[in-house]
This record gives C-alpha cells, sequence and structure tokens, in this order.
C-alpha cells in the first residue's frame, strides 16, 4: 500500500508583514551609554545577513517585527560609539525576544565587542503554557521522530506513536506548520510527515493559546521549518541501529540487550543564497527504513509444531521477540523552503512532501500488534523457515 502526504504552504509576506500572525517573532529593547545610560537617539540595529533593522526613537527603543524563527546575530551601532554584535539570539515564532545594547564611546580604544546571548530561564512575554524546543535541543537529543521529541514535553503522553495532551483525546490537539493546519480532519492526529531535521523549532501549547489556533481542546503543537542560511551549508547523516550488523531481524536475538529492529535513517541538507544574498533556500532529503514502524517490547511465543487433529494439518507456532513481522515501513520526505528577502516585499515559501509505503497499513493503537500474529505468511510457517 502506498500512502502519500502533502503540503505545500505559500505564505505571502507583503508590506506589513504582521498579516500572517504566528508565523514570525519580534525583537525589541534599549541601546544606551554605557557610562552615563543616557538613551542614544537614532542608533540602528539590524540582524546581520537579513534587511530586517531599526532606529531608535527618543526613548532609546527599537523594534523589529517578521523575523523568522531561528538563531541571529544582531548588530548595534551609533556615530561615535563602538559597535556592539551579540551572536546566538533566539527568535521565537509568535513571541517577543529583549535584548538591550550598552554601547562605549570611540575614546576608548577597544575592537568591535561581540558577545554570545544567554537564554532566558523565563520568556515573560510568553502568556500561556509554551514550551519551545528549538533546533539546537533537538540536536542534543538522545531520540529519533517528532513524536518522541514532543513526548519530552511535561502535560505530554506518547501511545503507539500518538499524542495526547493533559488526558485528551487523539483529536484534541491541534497541529500547525508555519501557521496552517496540518491536522488529520477525521481521527485526529498529524496528517503531514515531518523529518526532524528540517525542524527550527516546535511550540507545544497546553493552555491559554489565543483565538488564532482554534479546534483544539488540550493543547497545540506548532512546528516552524528551518529557513536558508547567507552562507552555504551542506550536511549529511546516517543513523542505524543494526550495531551488531545482522542479517536477519526476525531472529529473536538480542545484542548488547537490545534487538535490532530494523532502523535505518539517511538525511541530506542543504542551504544557501541563490545568485542574490537576498534569495536564500533550504533544502532537505529524509530517506527512512523501520522493519517495525511502531516497536513493542513483546517477549515472543514459541510454543513449536501445533497440530490440527481433526486435518493432520500443523503449522511451527513460532513468534520471536523483537520488531513484528510484516509491520515494515519504508518513508522518503523532502522539505523546502524559499526566502525572497527584497525588504519591505518579503515572500517565504514552504513545501514538504513525504511518500511511504507499508505492508501493513492498518497498525494502529485501536488494532494491536499483536493481533498480526495472525497474518498469512505467519500463521503458514516463516519465510525464513
Amino acid at each position: 500500500m502506498v500512502k502519500k502526504s502533502t503540503v505545500c504552504l505559500l505564505i505571502l509576506l507583503l508590506f506589513p508583514l504582521y498579516i500572517f500572525a504566528g508565523t514570525t517573532g519580534k525583537l525589541k529593547g534599549t541601546v544606551t551609554d554605557k557610562n552615563t545610560g543616557e538613551a542614544l537617539i537614532g542608533a540602528n540595529v539590524f540582524i546581520v545577513g537579513t534587511s530586517l533593522g531599526a532606529a531608535t526613537d527618543v526613548d532609546g527603543n527599537y523594534s523589529i517585527t517578521n523575523i523568522e524563527a531561528g538563531s541571529y546575530d544582531v548588530r548595534a551601532s551609533f556615530v561615535g560609539y563602538q559597535s556592539f554584535s551579540i551572536s546566538g539570539v533566539r527568535i521565537n515564532a509568535d513571541l517577543t525576544t529583549e535584548l538591550n545594547f550598552e554601547l562605549v564611546t570611540e575614546d576608548i580604544a577597544v575592537e568591535e565587542i561581540q558577545v554570545v546571548a544567554a537564554r532566558p530561564l523565563v520568556n515573560k512575554y510568553a502568556t500561556n503554557a509554551n514550551r519551545i524546543t528549538t533546533s539546537d535541543d533537538i540536536d542534543v537529543l538522545p531520540v529519533r521522530g517528532i513524536n518522541n521529541i514532543v513526548a519530552l514535553t511535561p502535560g505530554v503522553t506518547l501511545q503507539d506513536n500518538n499524542i495526547f495532551i493533559r488526558g485528551g483525546r487523539l483529536d484534541e490537539v491541534g497541529y500547525y506548520l508555519e501557521g496552517a493546519s496540518i491536522s488529520d480532519p477525521l481521527v485526529g492526529g498529524r496528517a503531514v510527515t515531518i523529518a526532524q531535521d528540517a525542524v527550527e523549532e516546535i511550540q507545544v501549547q497546553s493552555g491559554g493559546y489565543t483565538a488564532e489556533y482554534g479546534g483544539a481542546n488540550s493543547g497545540i503543537i506548532y512546528t516552524q521549518v528551518k529557513s536558508g542560511t547567507p552562507n552555504y551549508k551542506a550536511s549529511f547523516e546516517y543513523i542505524t541501529d543494526n550495531i551488531a550488523f545482522e542479517s536477519d531481524r526476525h531472529s529473536g536475538d538480542s545484542r548488547l540487550g537490545a534487538y535490532w529492529y530494523g532502523y535505518s535513517e539517511a538525511i541530506g541538507t542543504f542551504s544557501g543564497p541563490i545568485i542574490d544574498p537576498r534569495v536564500r533556500f533550504f533544502g532537505l532529503v529524509d530517506y527512512n527504513y523501520q522493519a517495525d514502524k511502531n516497536p513493542q517490547p513483546y517477549p515472543g511465543i514459541d510454543l513449536g509444531v501445533i497440530t490440527d487433529p481433526s486435518t493432520g494439518e500443523s503449522i511451527d507456532f513460532t513468534y520471536p521477540a523483537g520488531p513484528l513481522y510484516k509491520n515494515d515501513l519504508s518513508q522518503i520526505t523532502g522539505t523546502g523552503t524559499l526566502t525572497l528577502d527584497f525588504n519591505p516585499l518579503i515572500t517565504r515559501i514552504v513545501g514538504t512532501y513525504t511518500k511511504a509505503e507499508t505492508t501493513n497499513p492498518w497498525t494502529s493503537r485501536i488494532s494491536s500488534n499483536i493481533a498480526n500474529i495472525l497474518n498469512e505468511e505467519r500463521t503458514a510457517k516463516l519465510d525464513r523457515s
């Protein structure tokens, strides 16, 4: 059986870019003289690698809106003062980040100052129960898959590869990608496959979310895709759980206390500018194969040969531990973003496509995996016998 999931999100941001709430973030703060504490009027603050910036007002305040979620370098400058740069400033979708600058006069002979931003313990601009997992967090987590990452959030439960928030039902969780709903309208859950290496951030809102996120009672899961980078970047990664280099995944034998569930994944990414630095793209291709798409700690069954006394027919009723037989999944996902940064005209295009093939499409939390012991090949005899 072949299952295809496609979503193409065309987000055209024209002139004042605040039309599409929830897809961009905001940066605000003040610029002052480090020695006197006085506000610097007309100081320039801009985000390196983009066309976004602002000048301070009479109180030294500045505000930059419609910033794509991500990590940036921010620089402040003023005539007669040393420039000051802060790297690693995290911008979250639909939230405000505060960043203040204290500039030193040029009378003090020092080079341009650059520091690394520290992540605040509490975001005072988050008015609801909102927990954010960024791409930096995802890179160091010891799990794979969006659902497994979300399941680490307090109040979230993962059962049979389905997400439940605060005890609500499957269809009470709302899923959003780049501001567009991707919830399955029939049975609930996420209708679009997302590769974790394409994710810039995941927000799990379990209470107090605004009216723009409708159709959910227990929580909202909002996902933002990575954007193109000012410089060319490429990466490749291959992951497998076949630590013993075995050839028979259904042998029922464990290695180092674990079974080989036939998991293998290859991920390639590429990002950078196209001709003009203002045109940036990000692309990802992810191929994933799982011999068991929903691994469970079944102990295995070995009843030996069972004979029907009335017909004399017999079968070898052996069901080894480890991956479930005929429950494999082969899946390829492609994700891309294109940003045209011709301020005040900014266009962002996001698209993702998934093609999946599975032997047993009916395995779910309703039909238990162990019921597949009765599939036509297992009840006769294992193919490997």
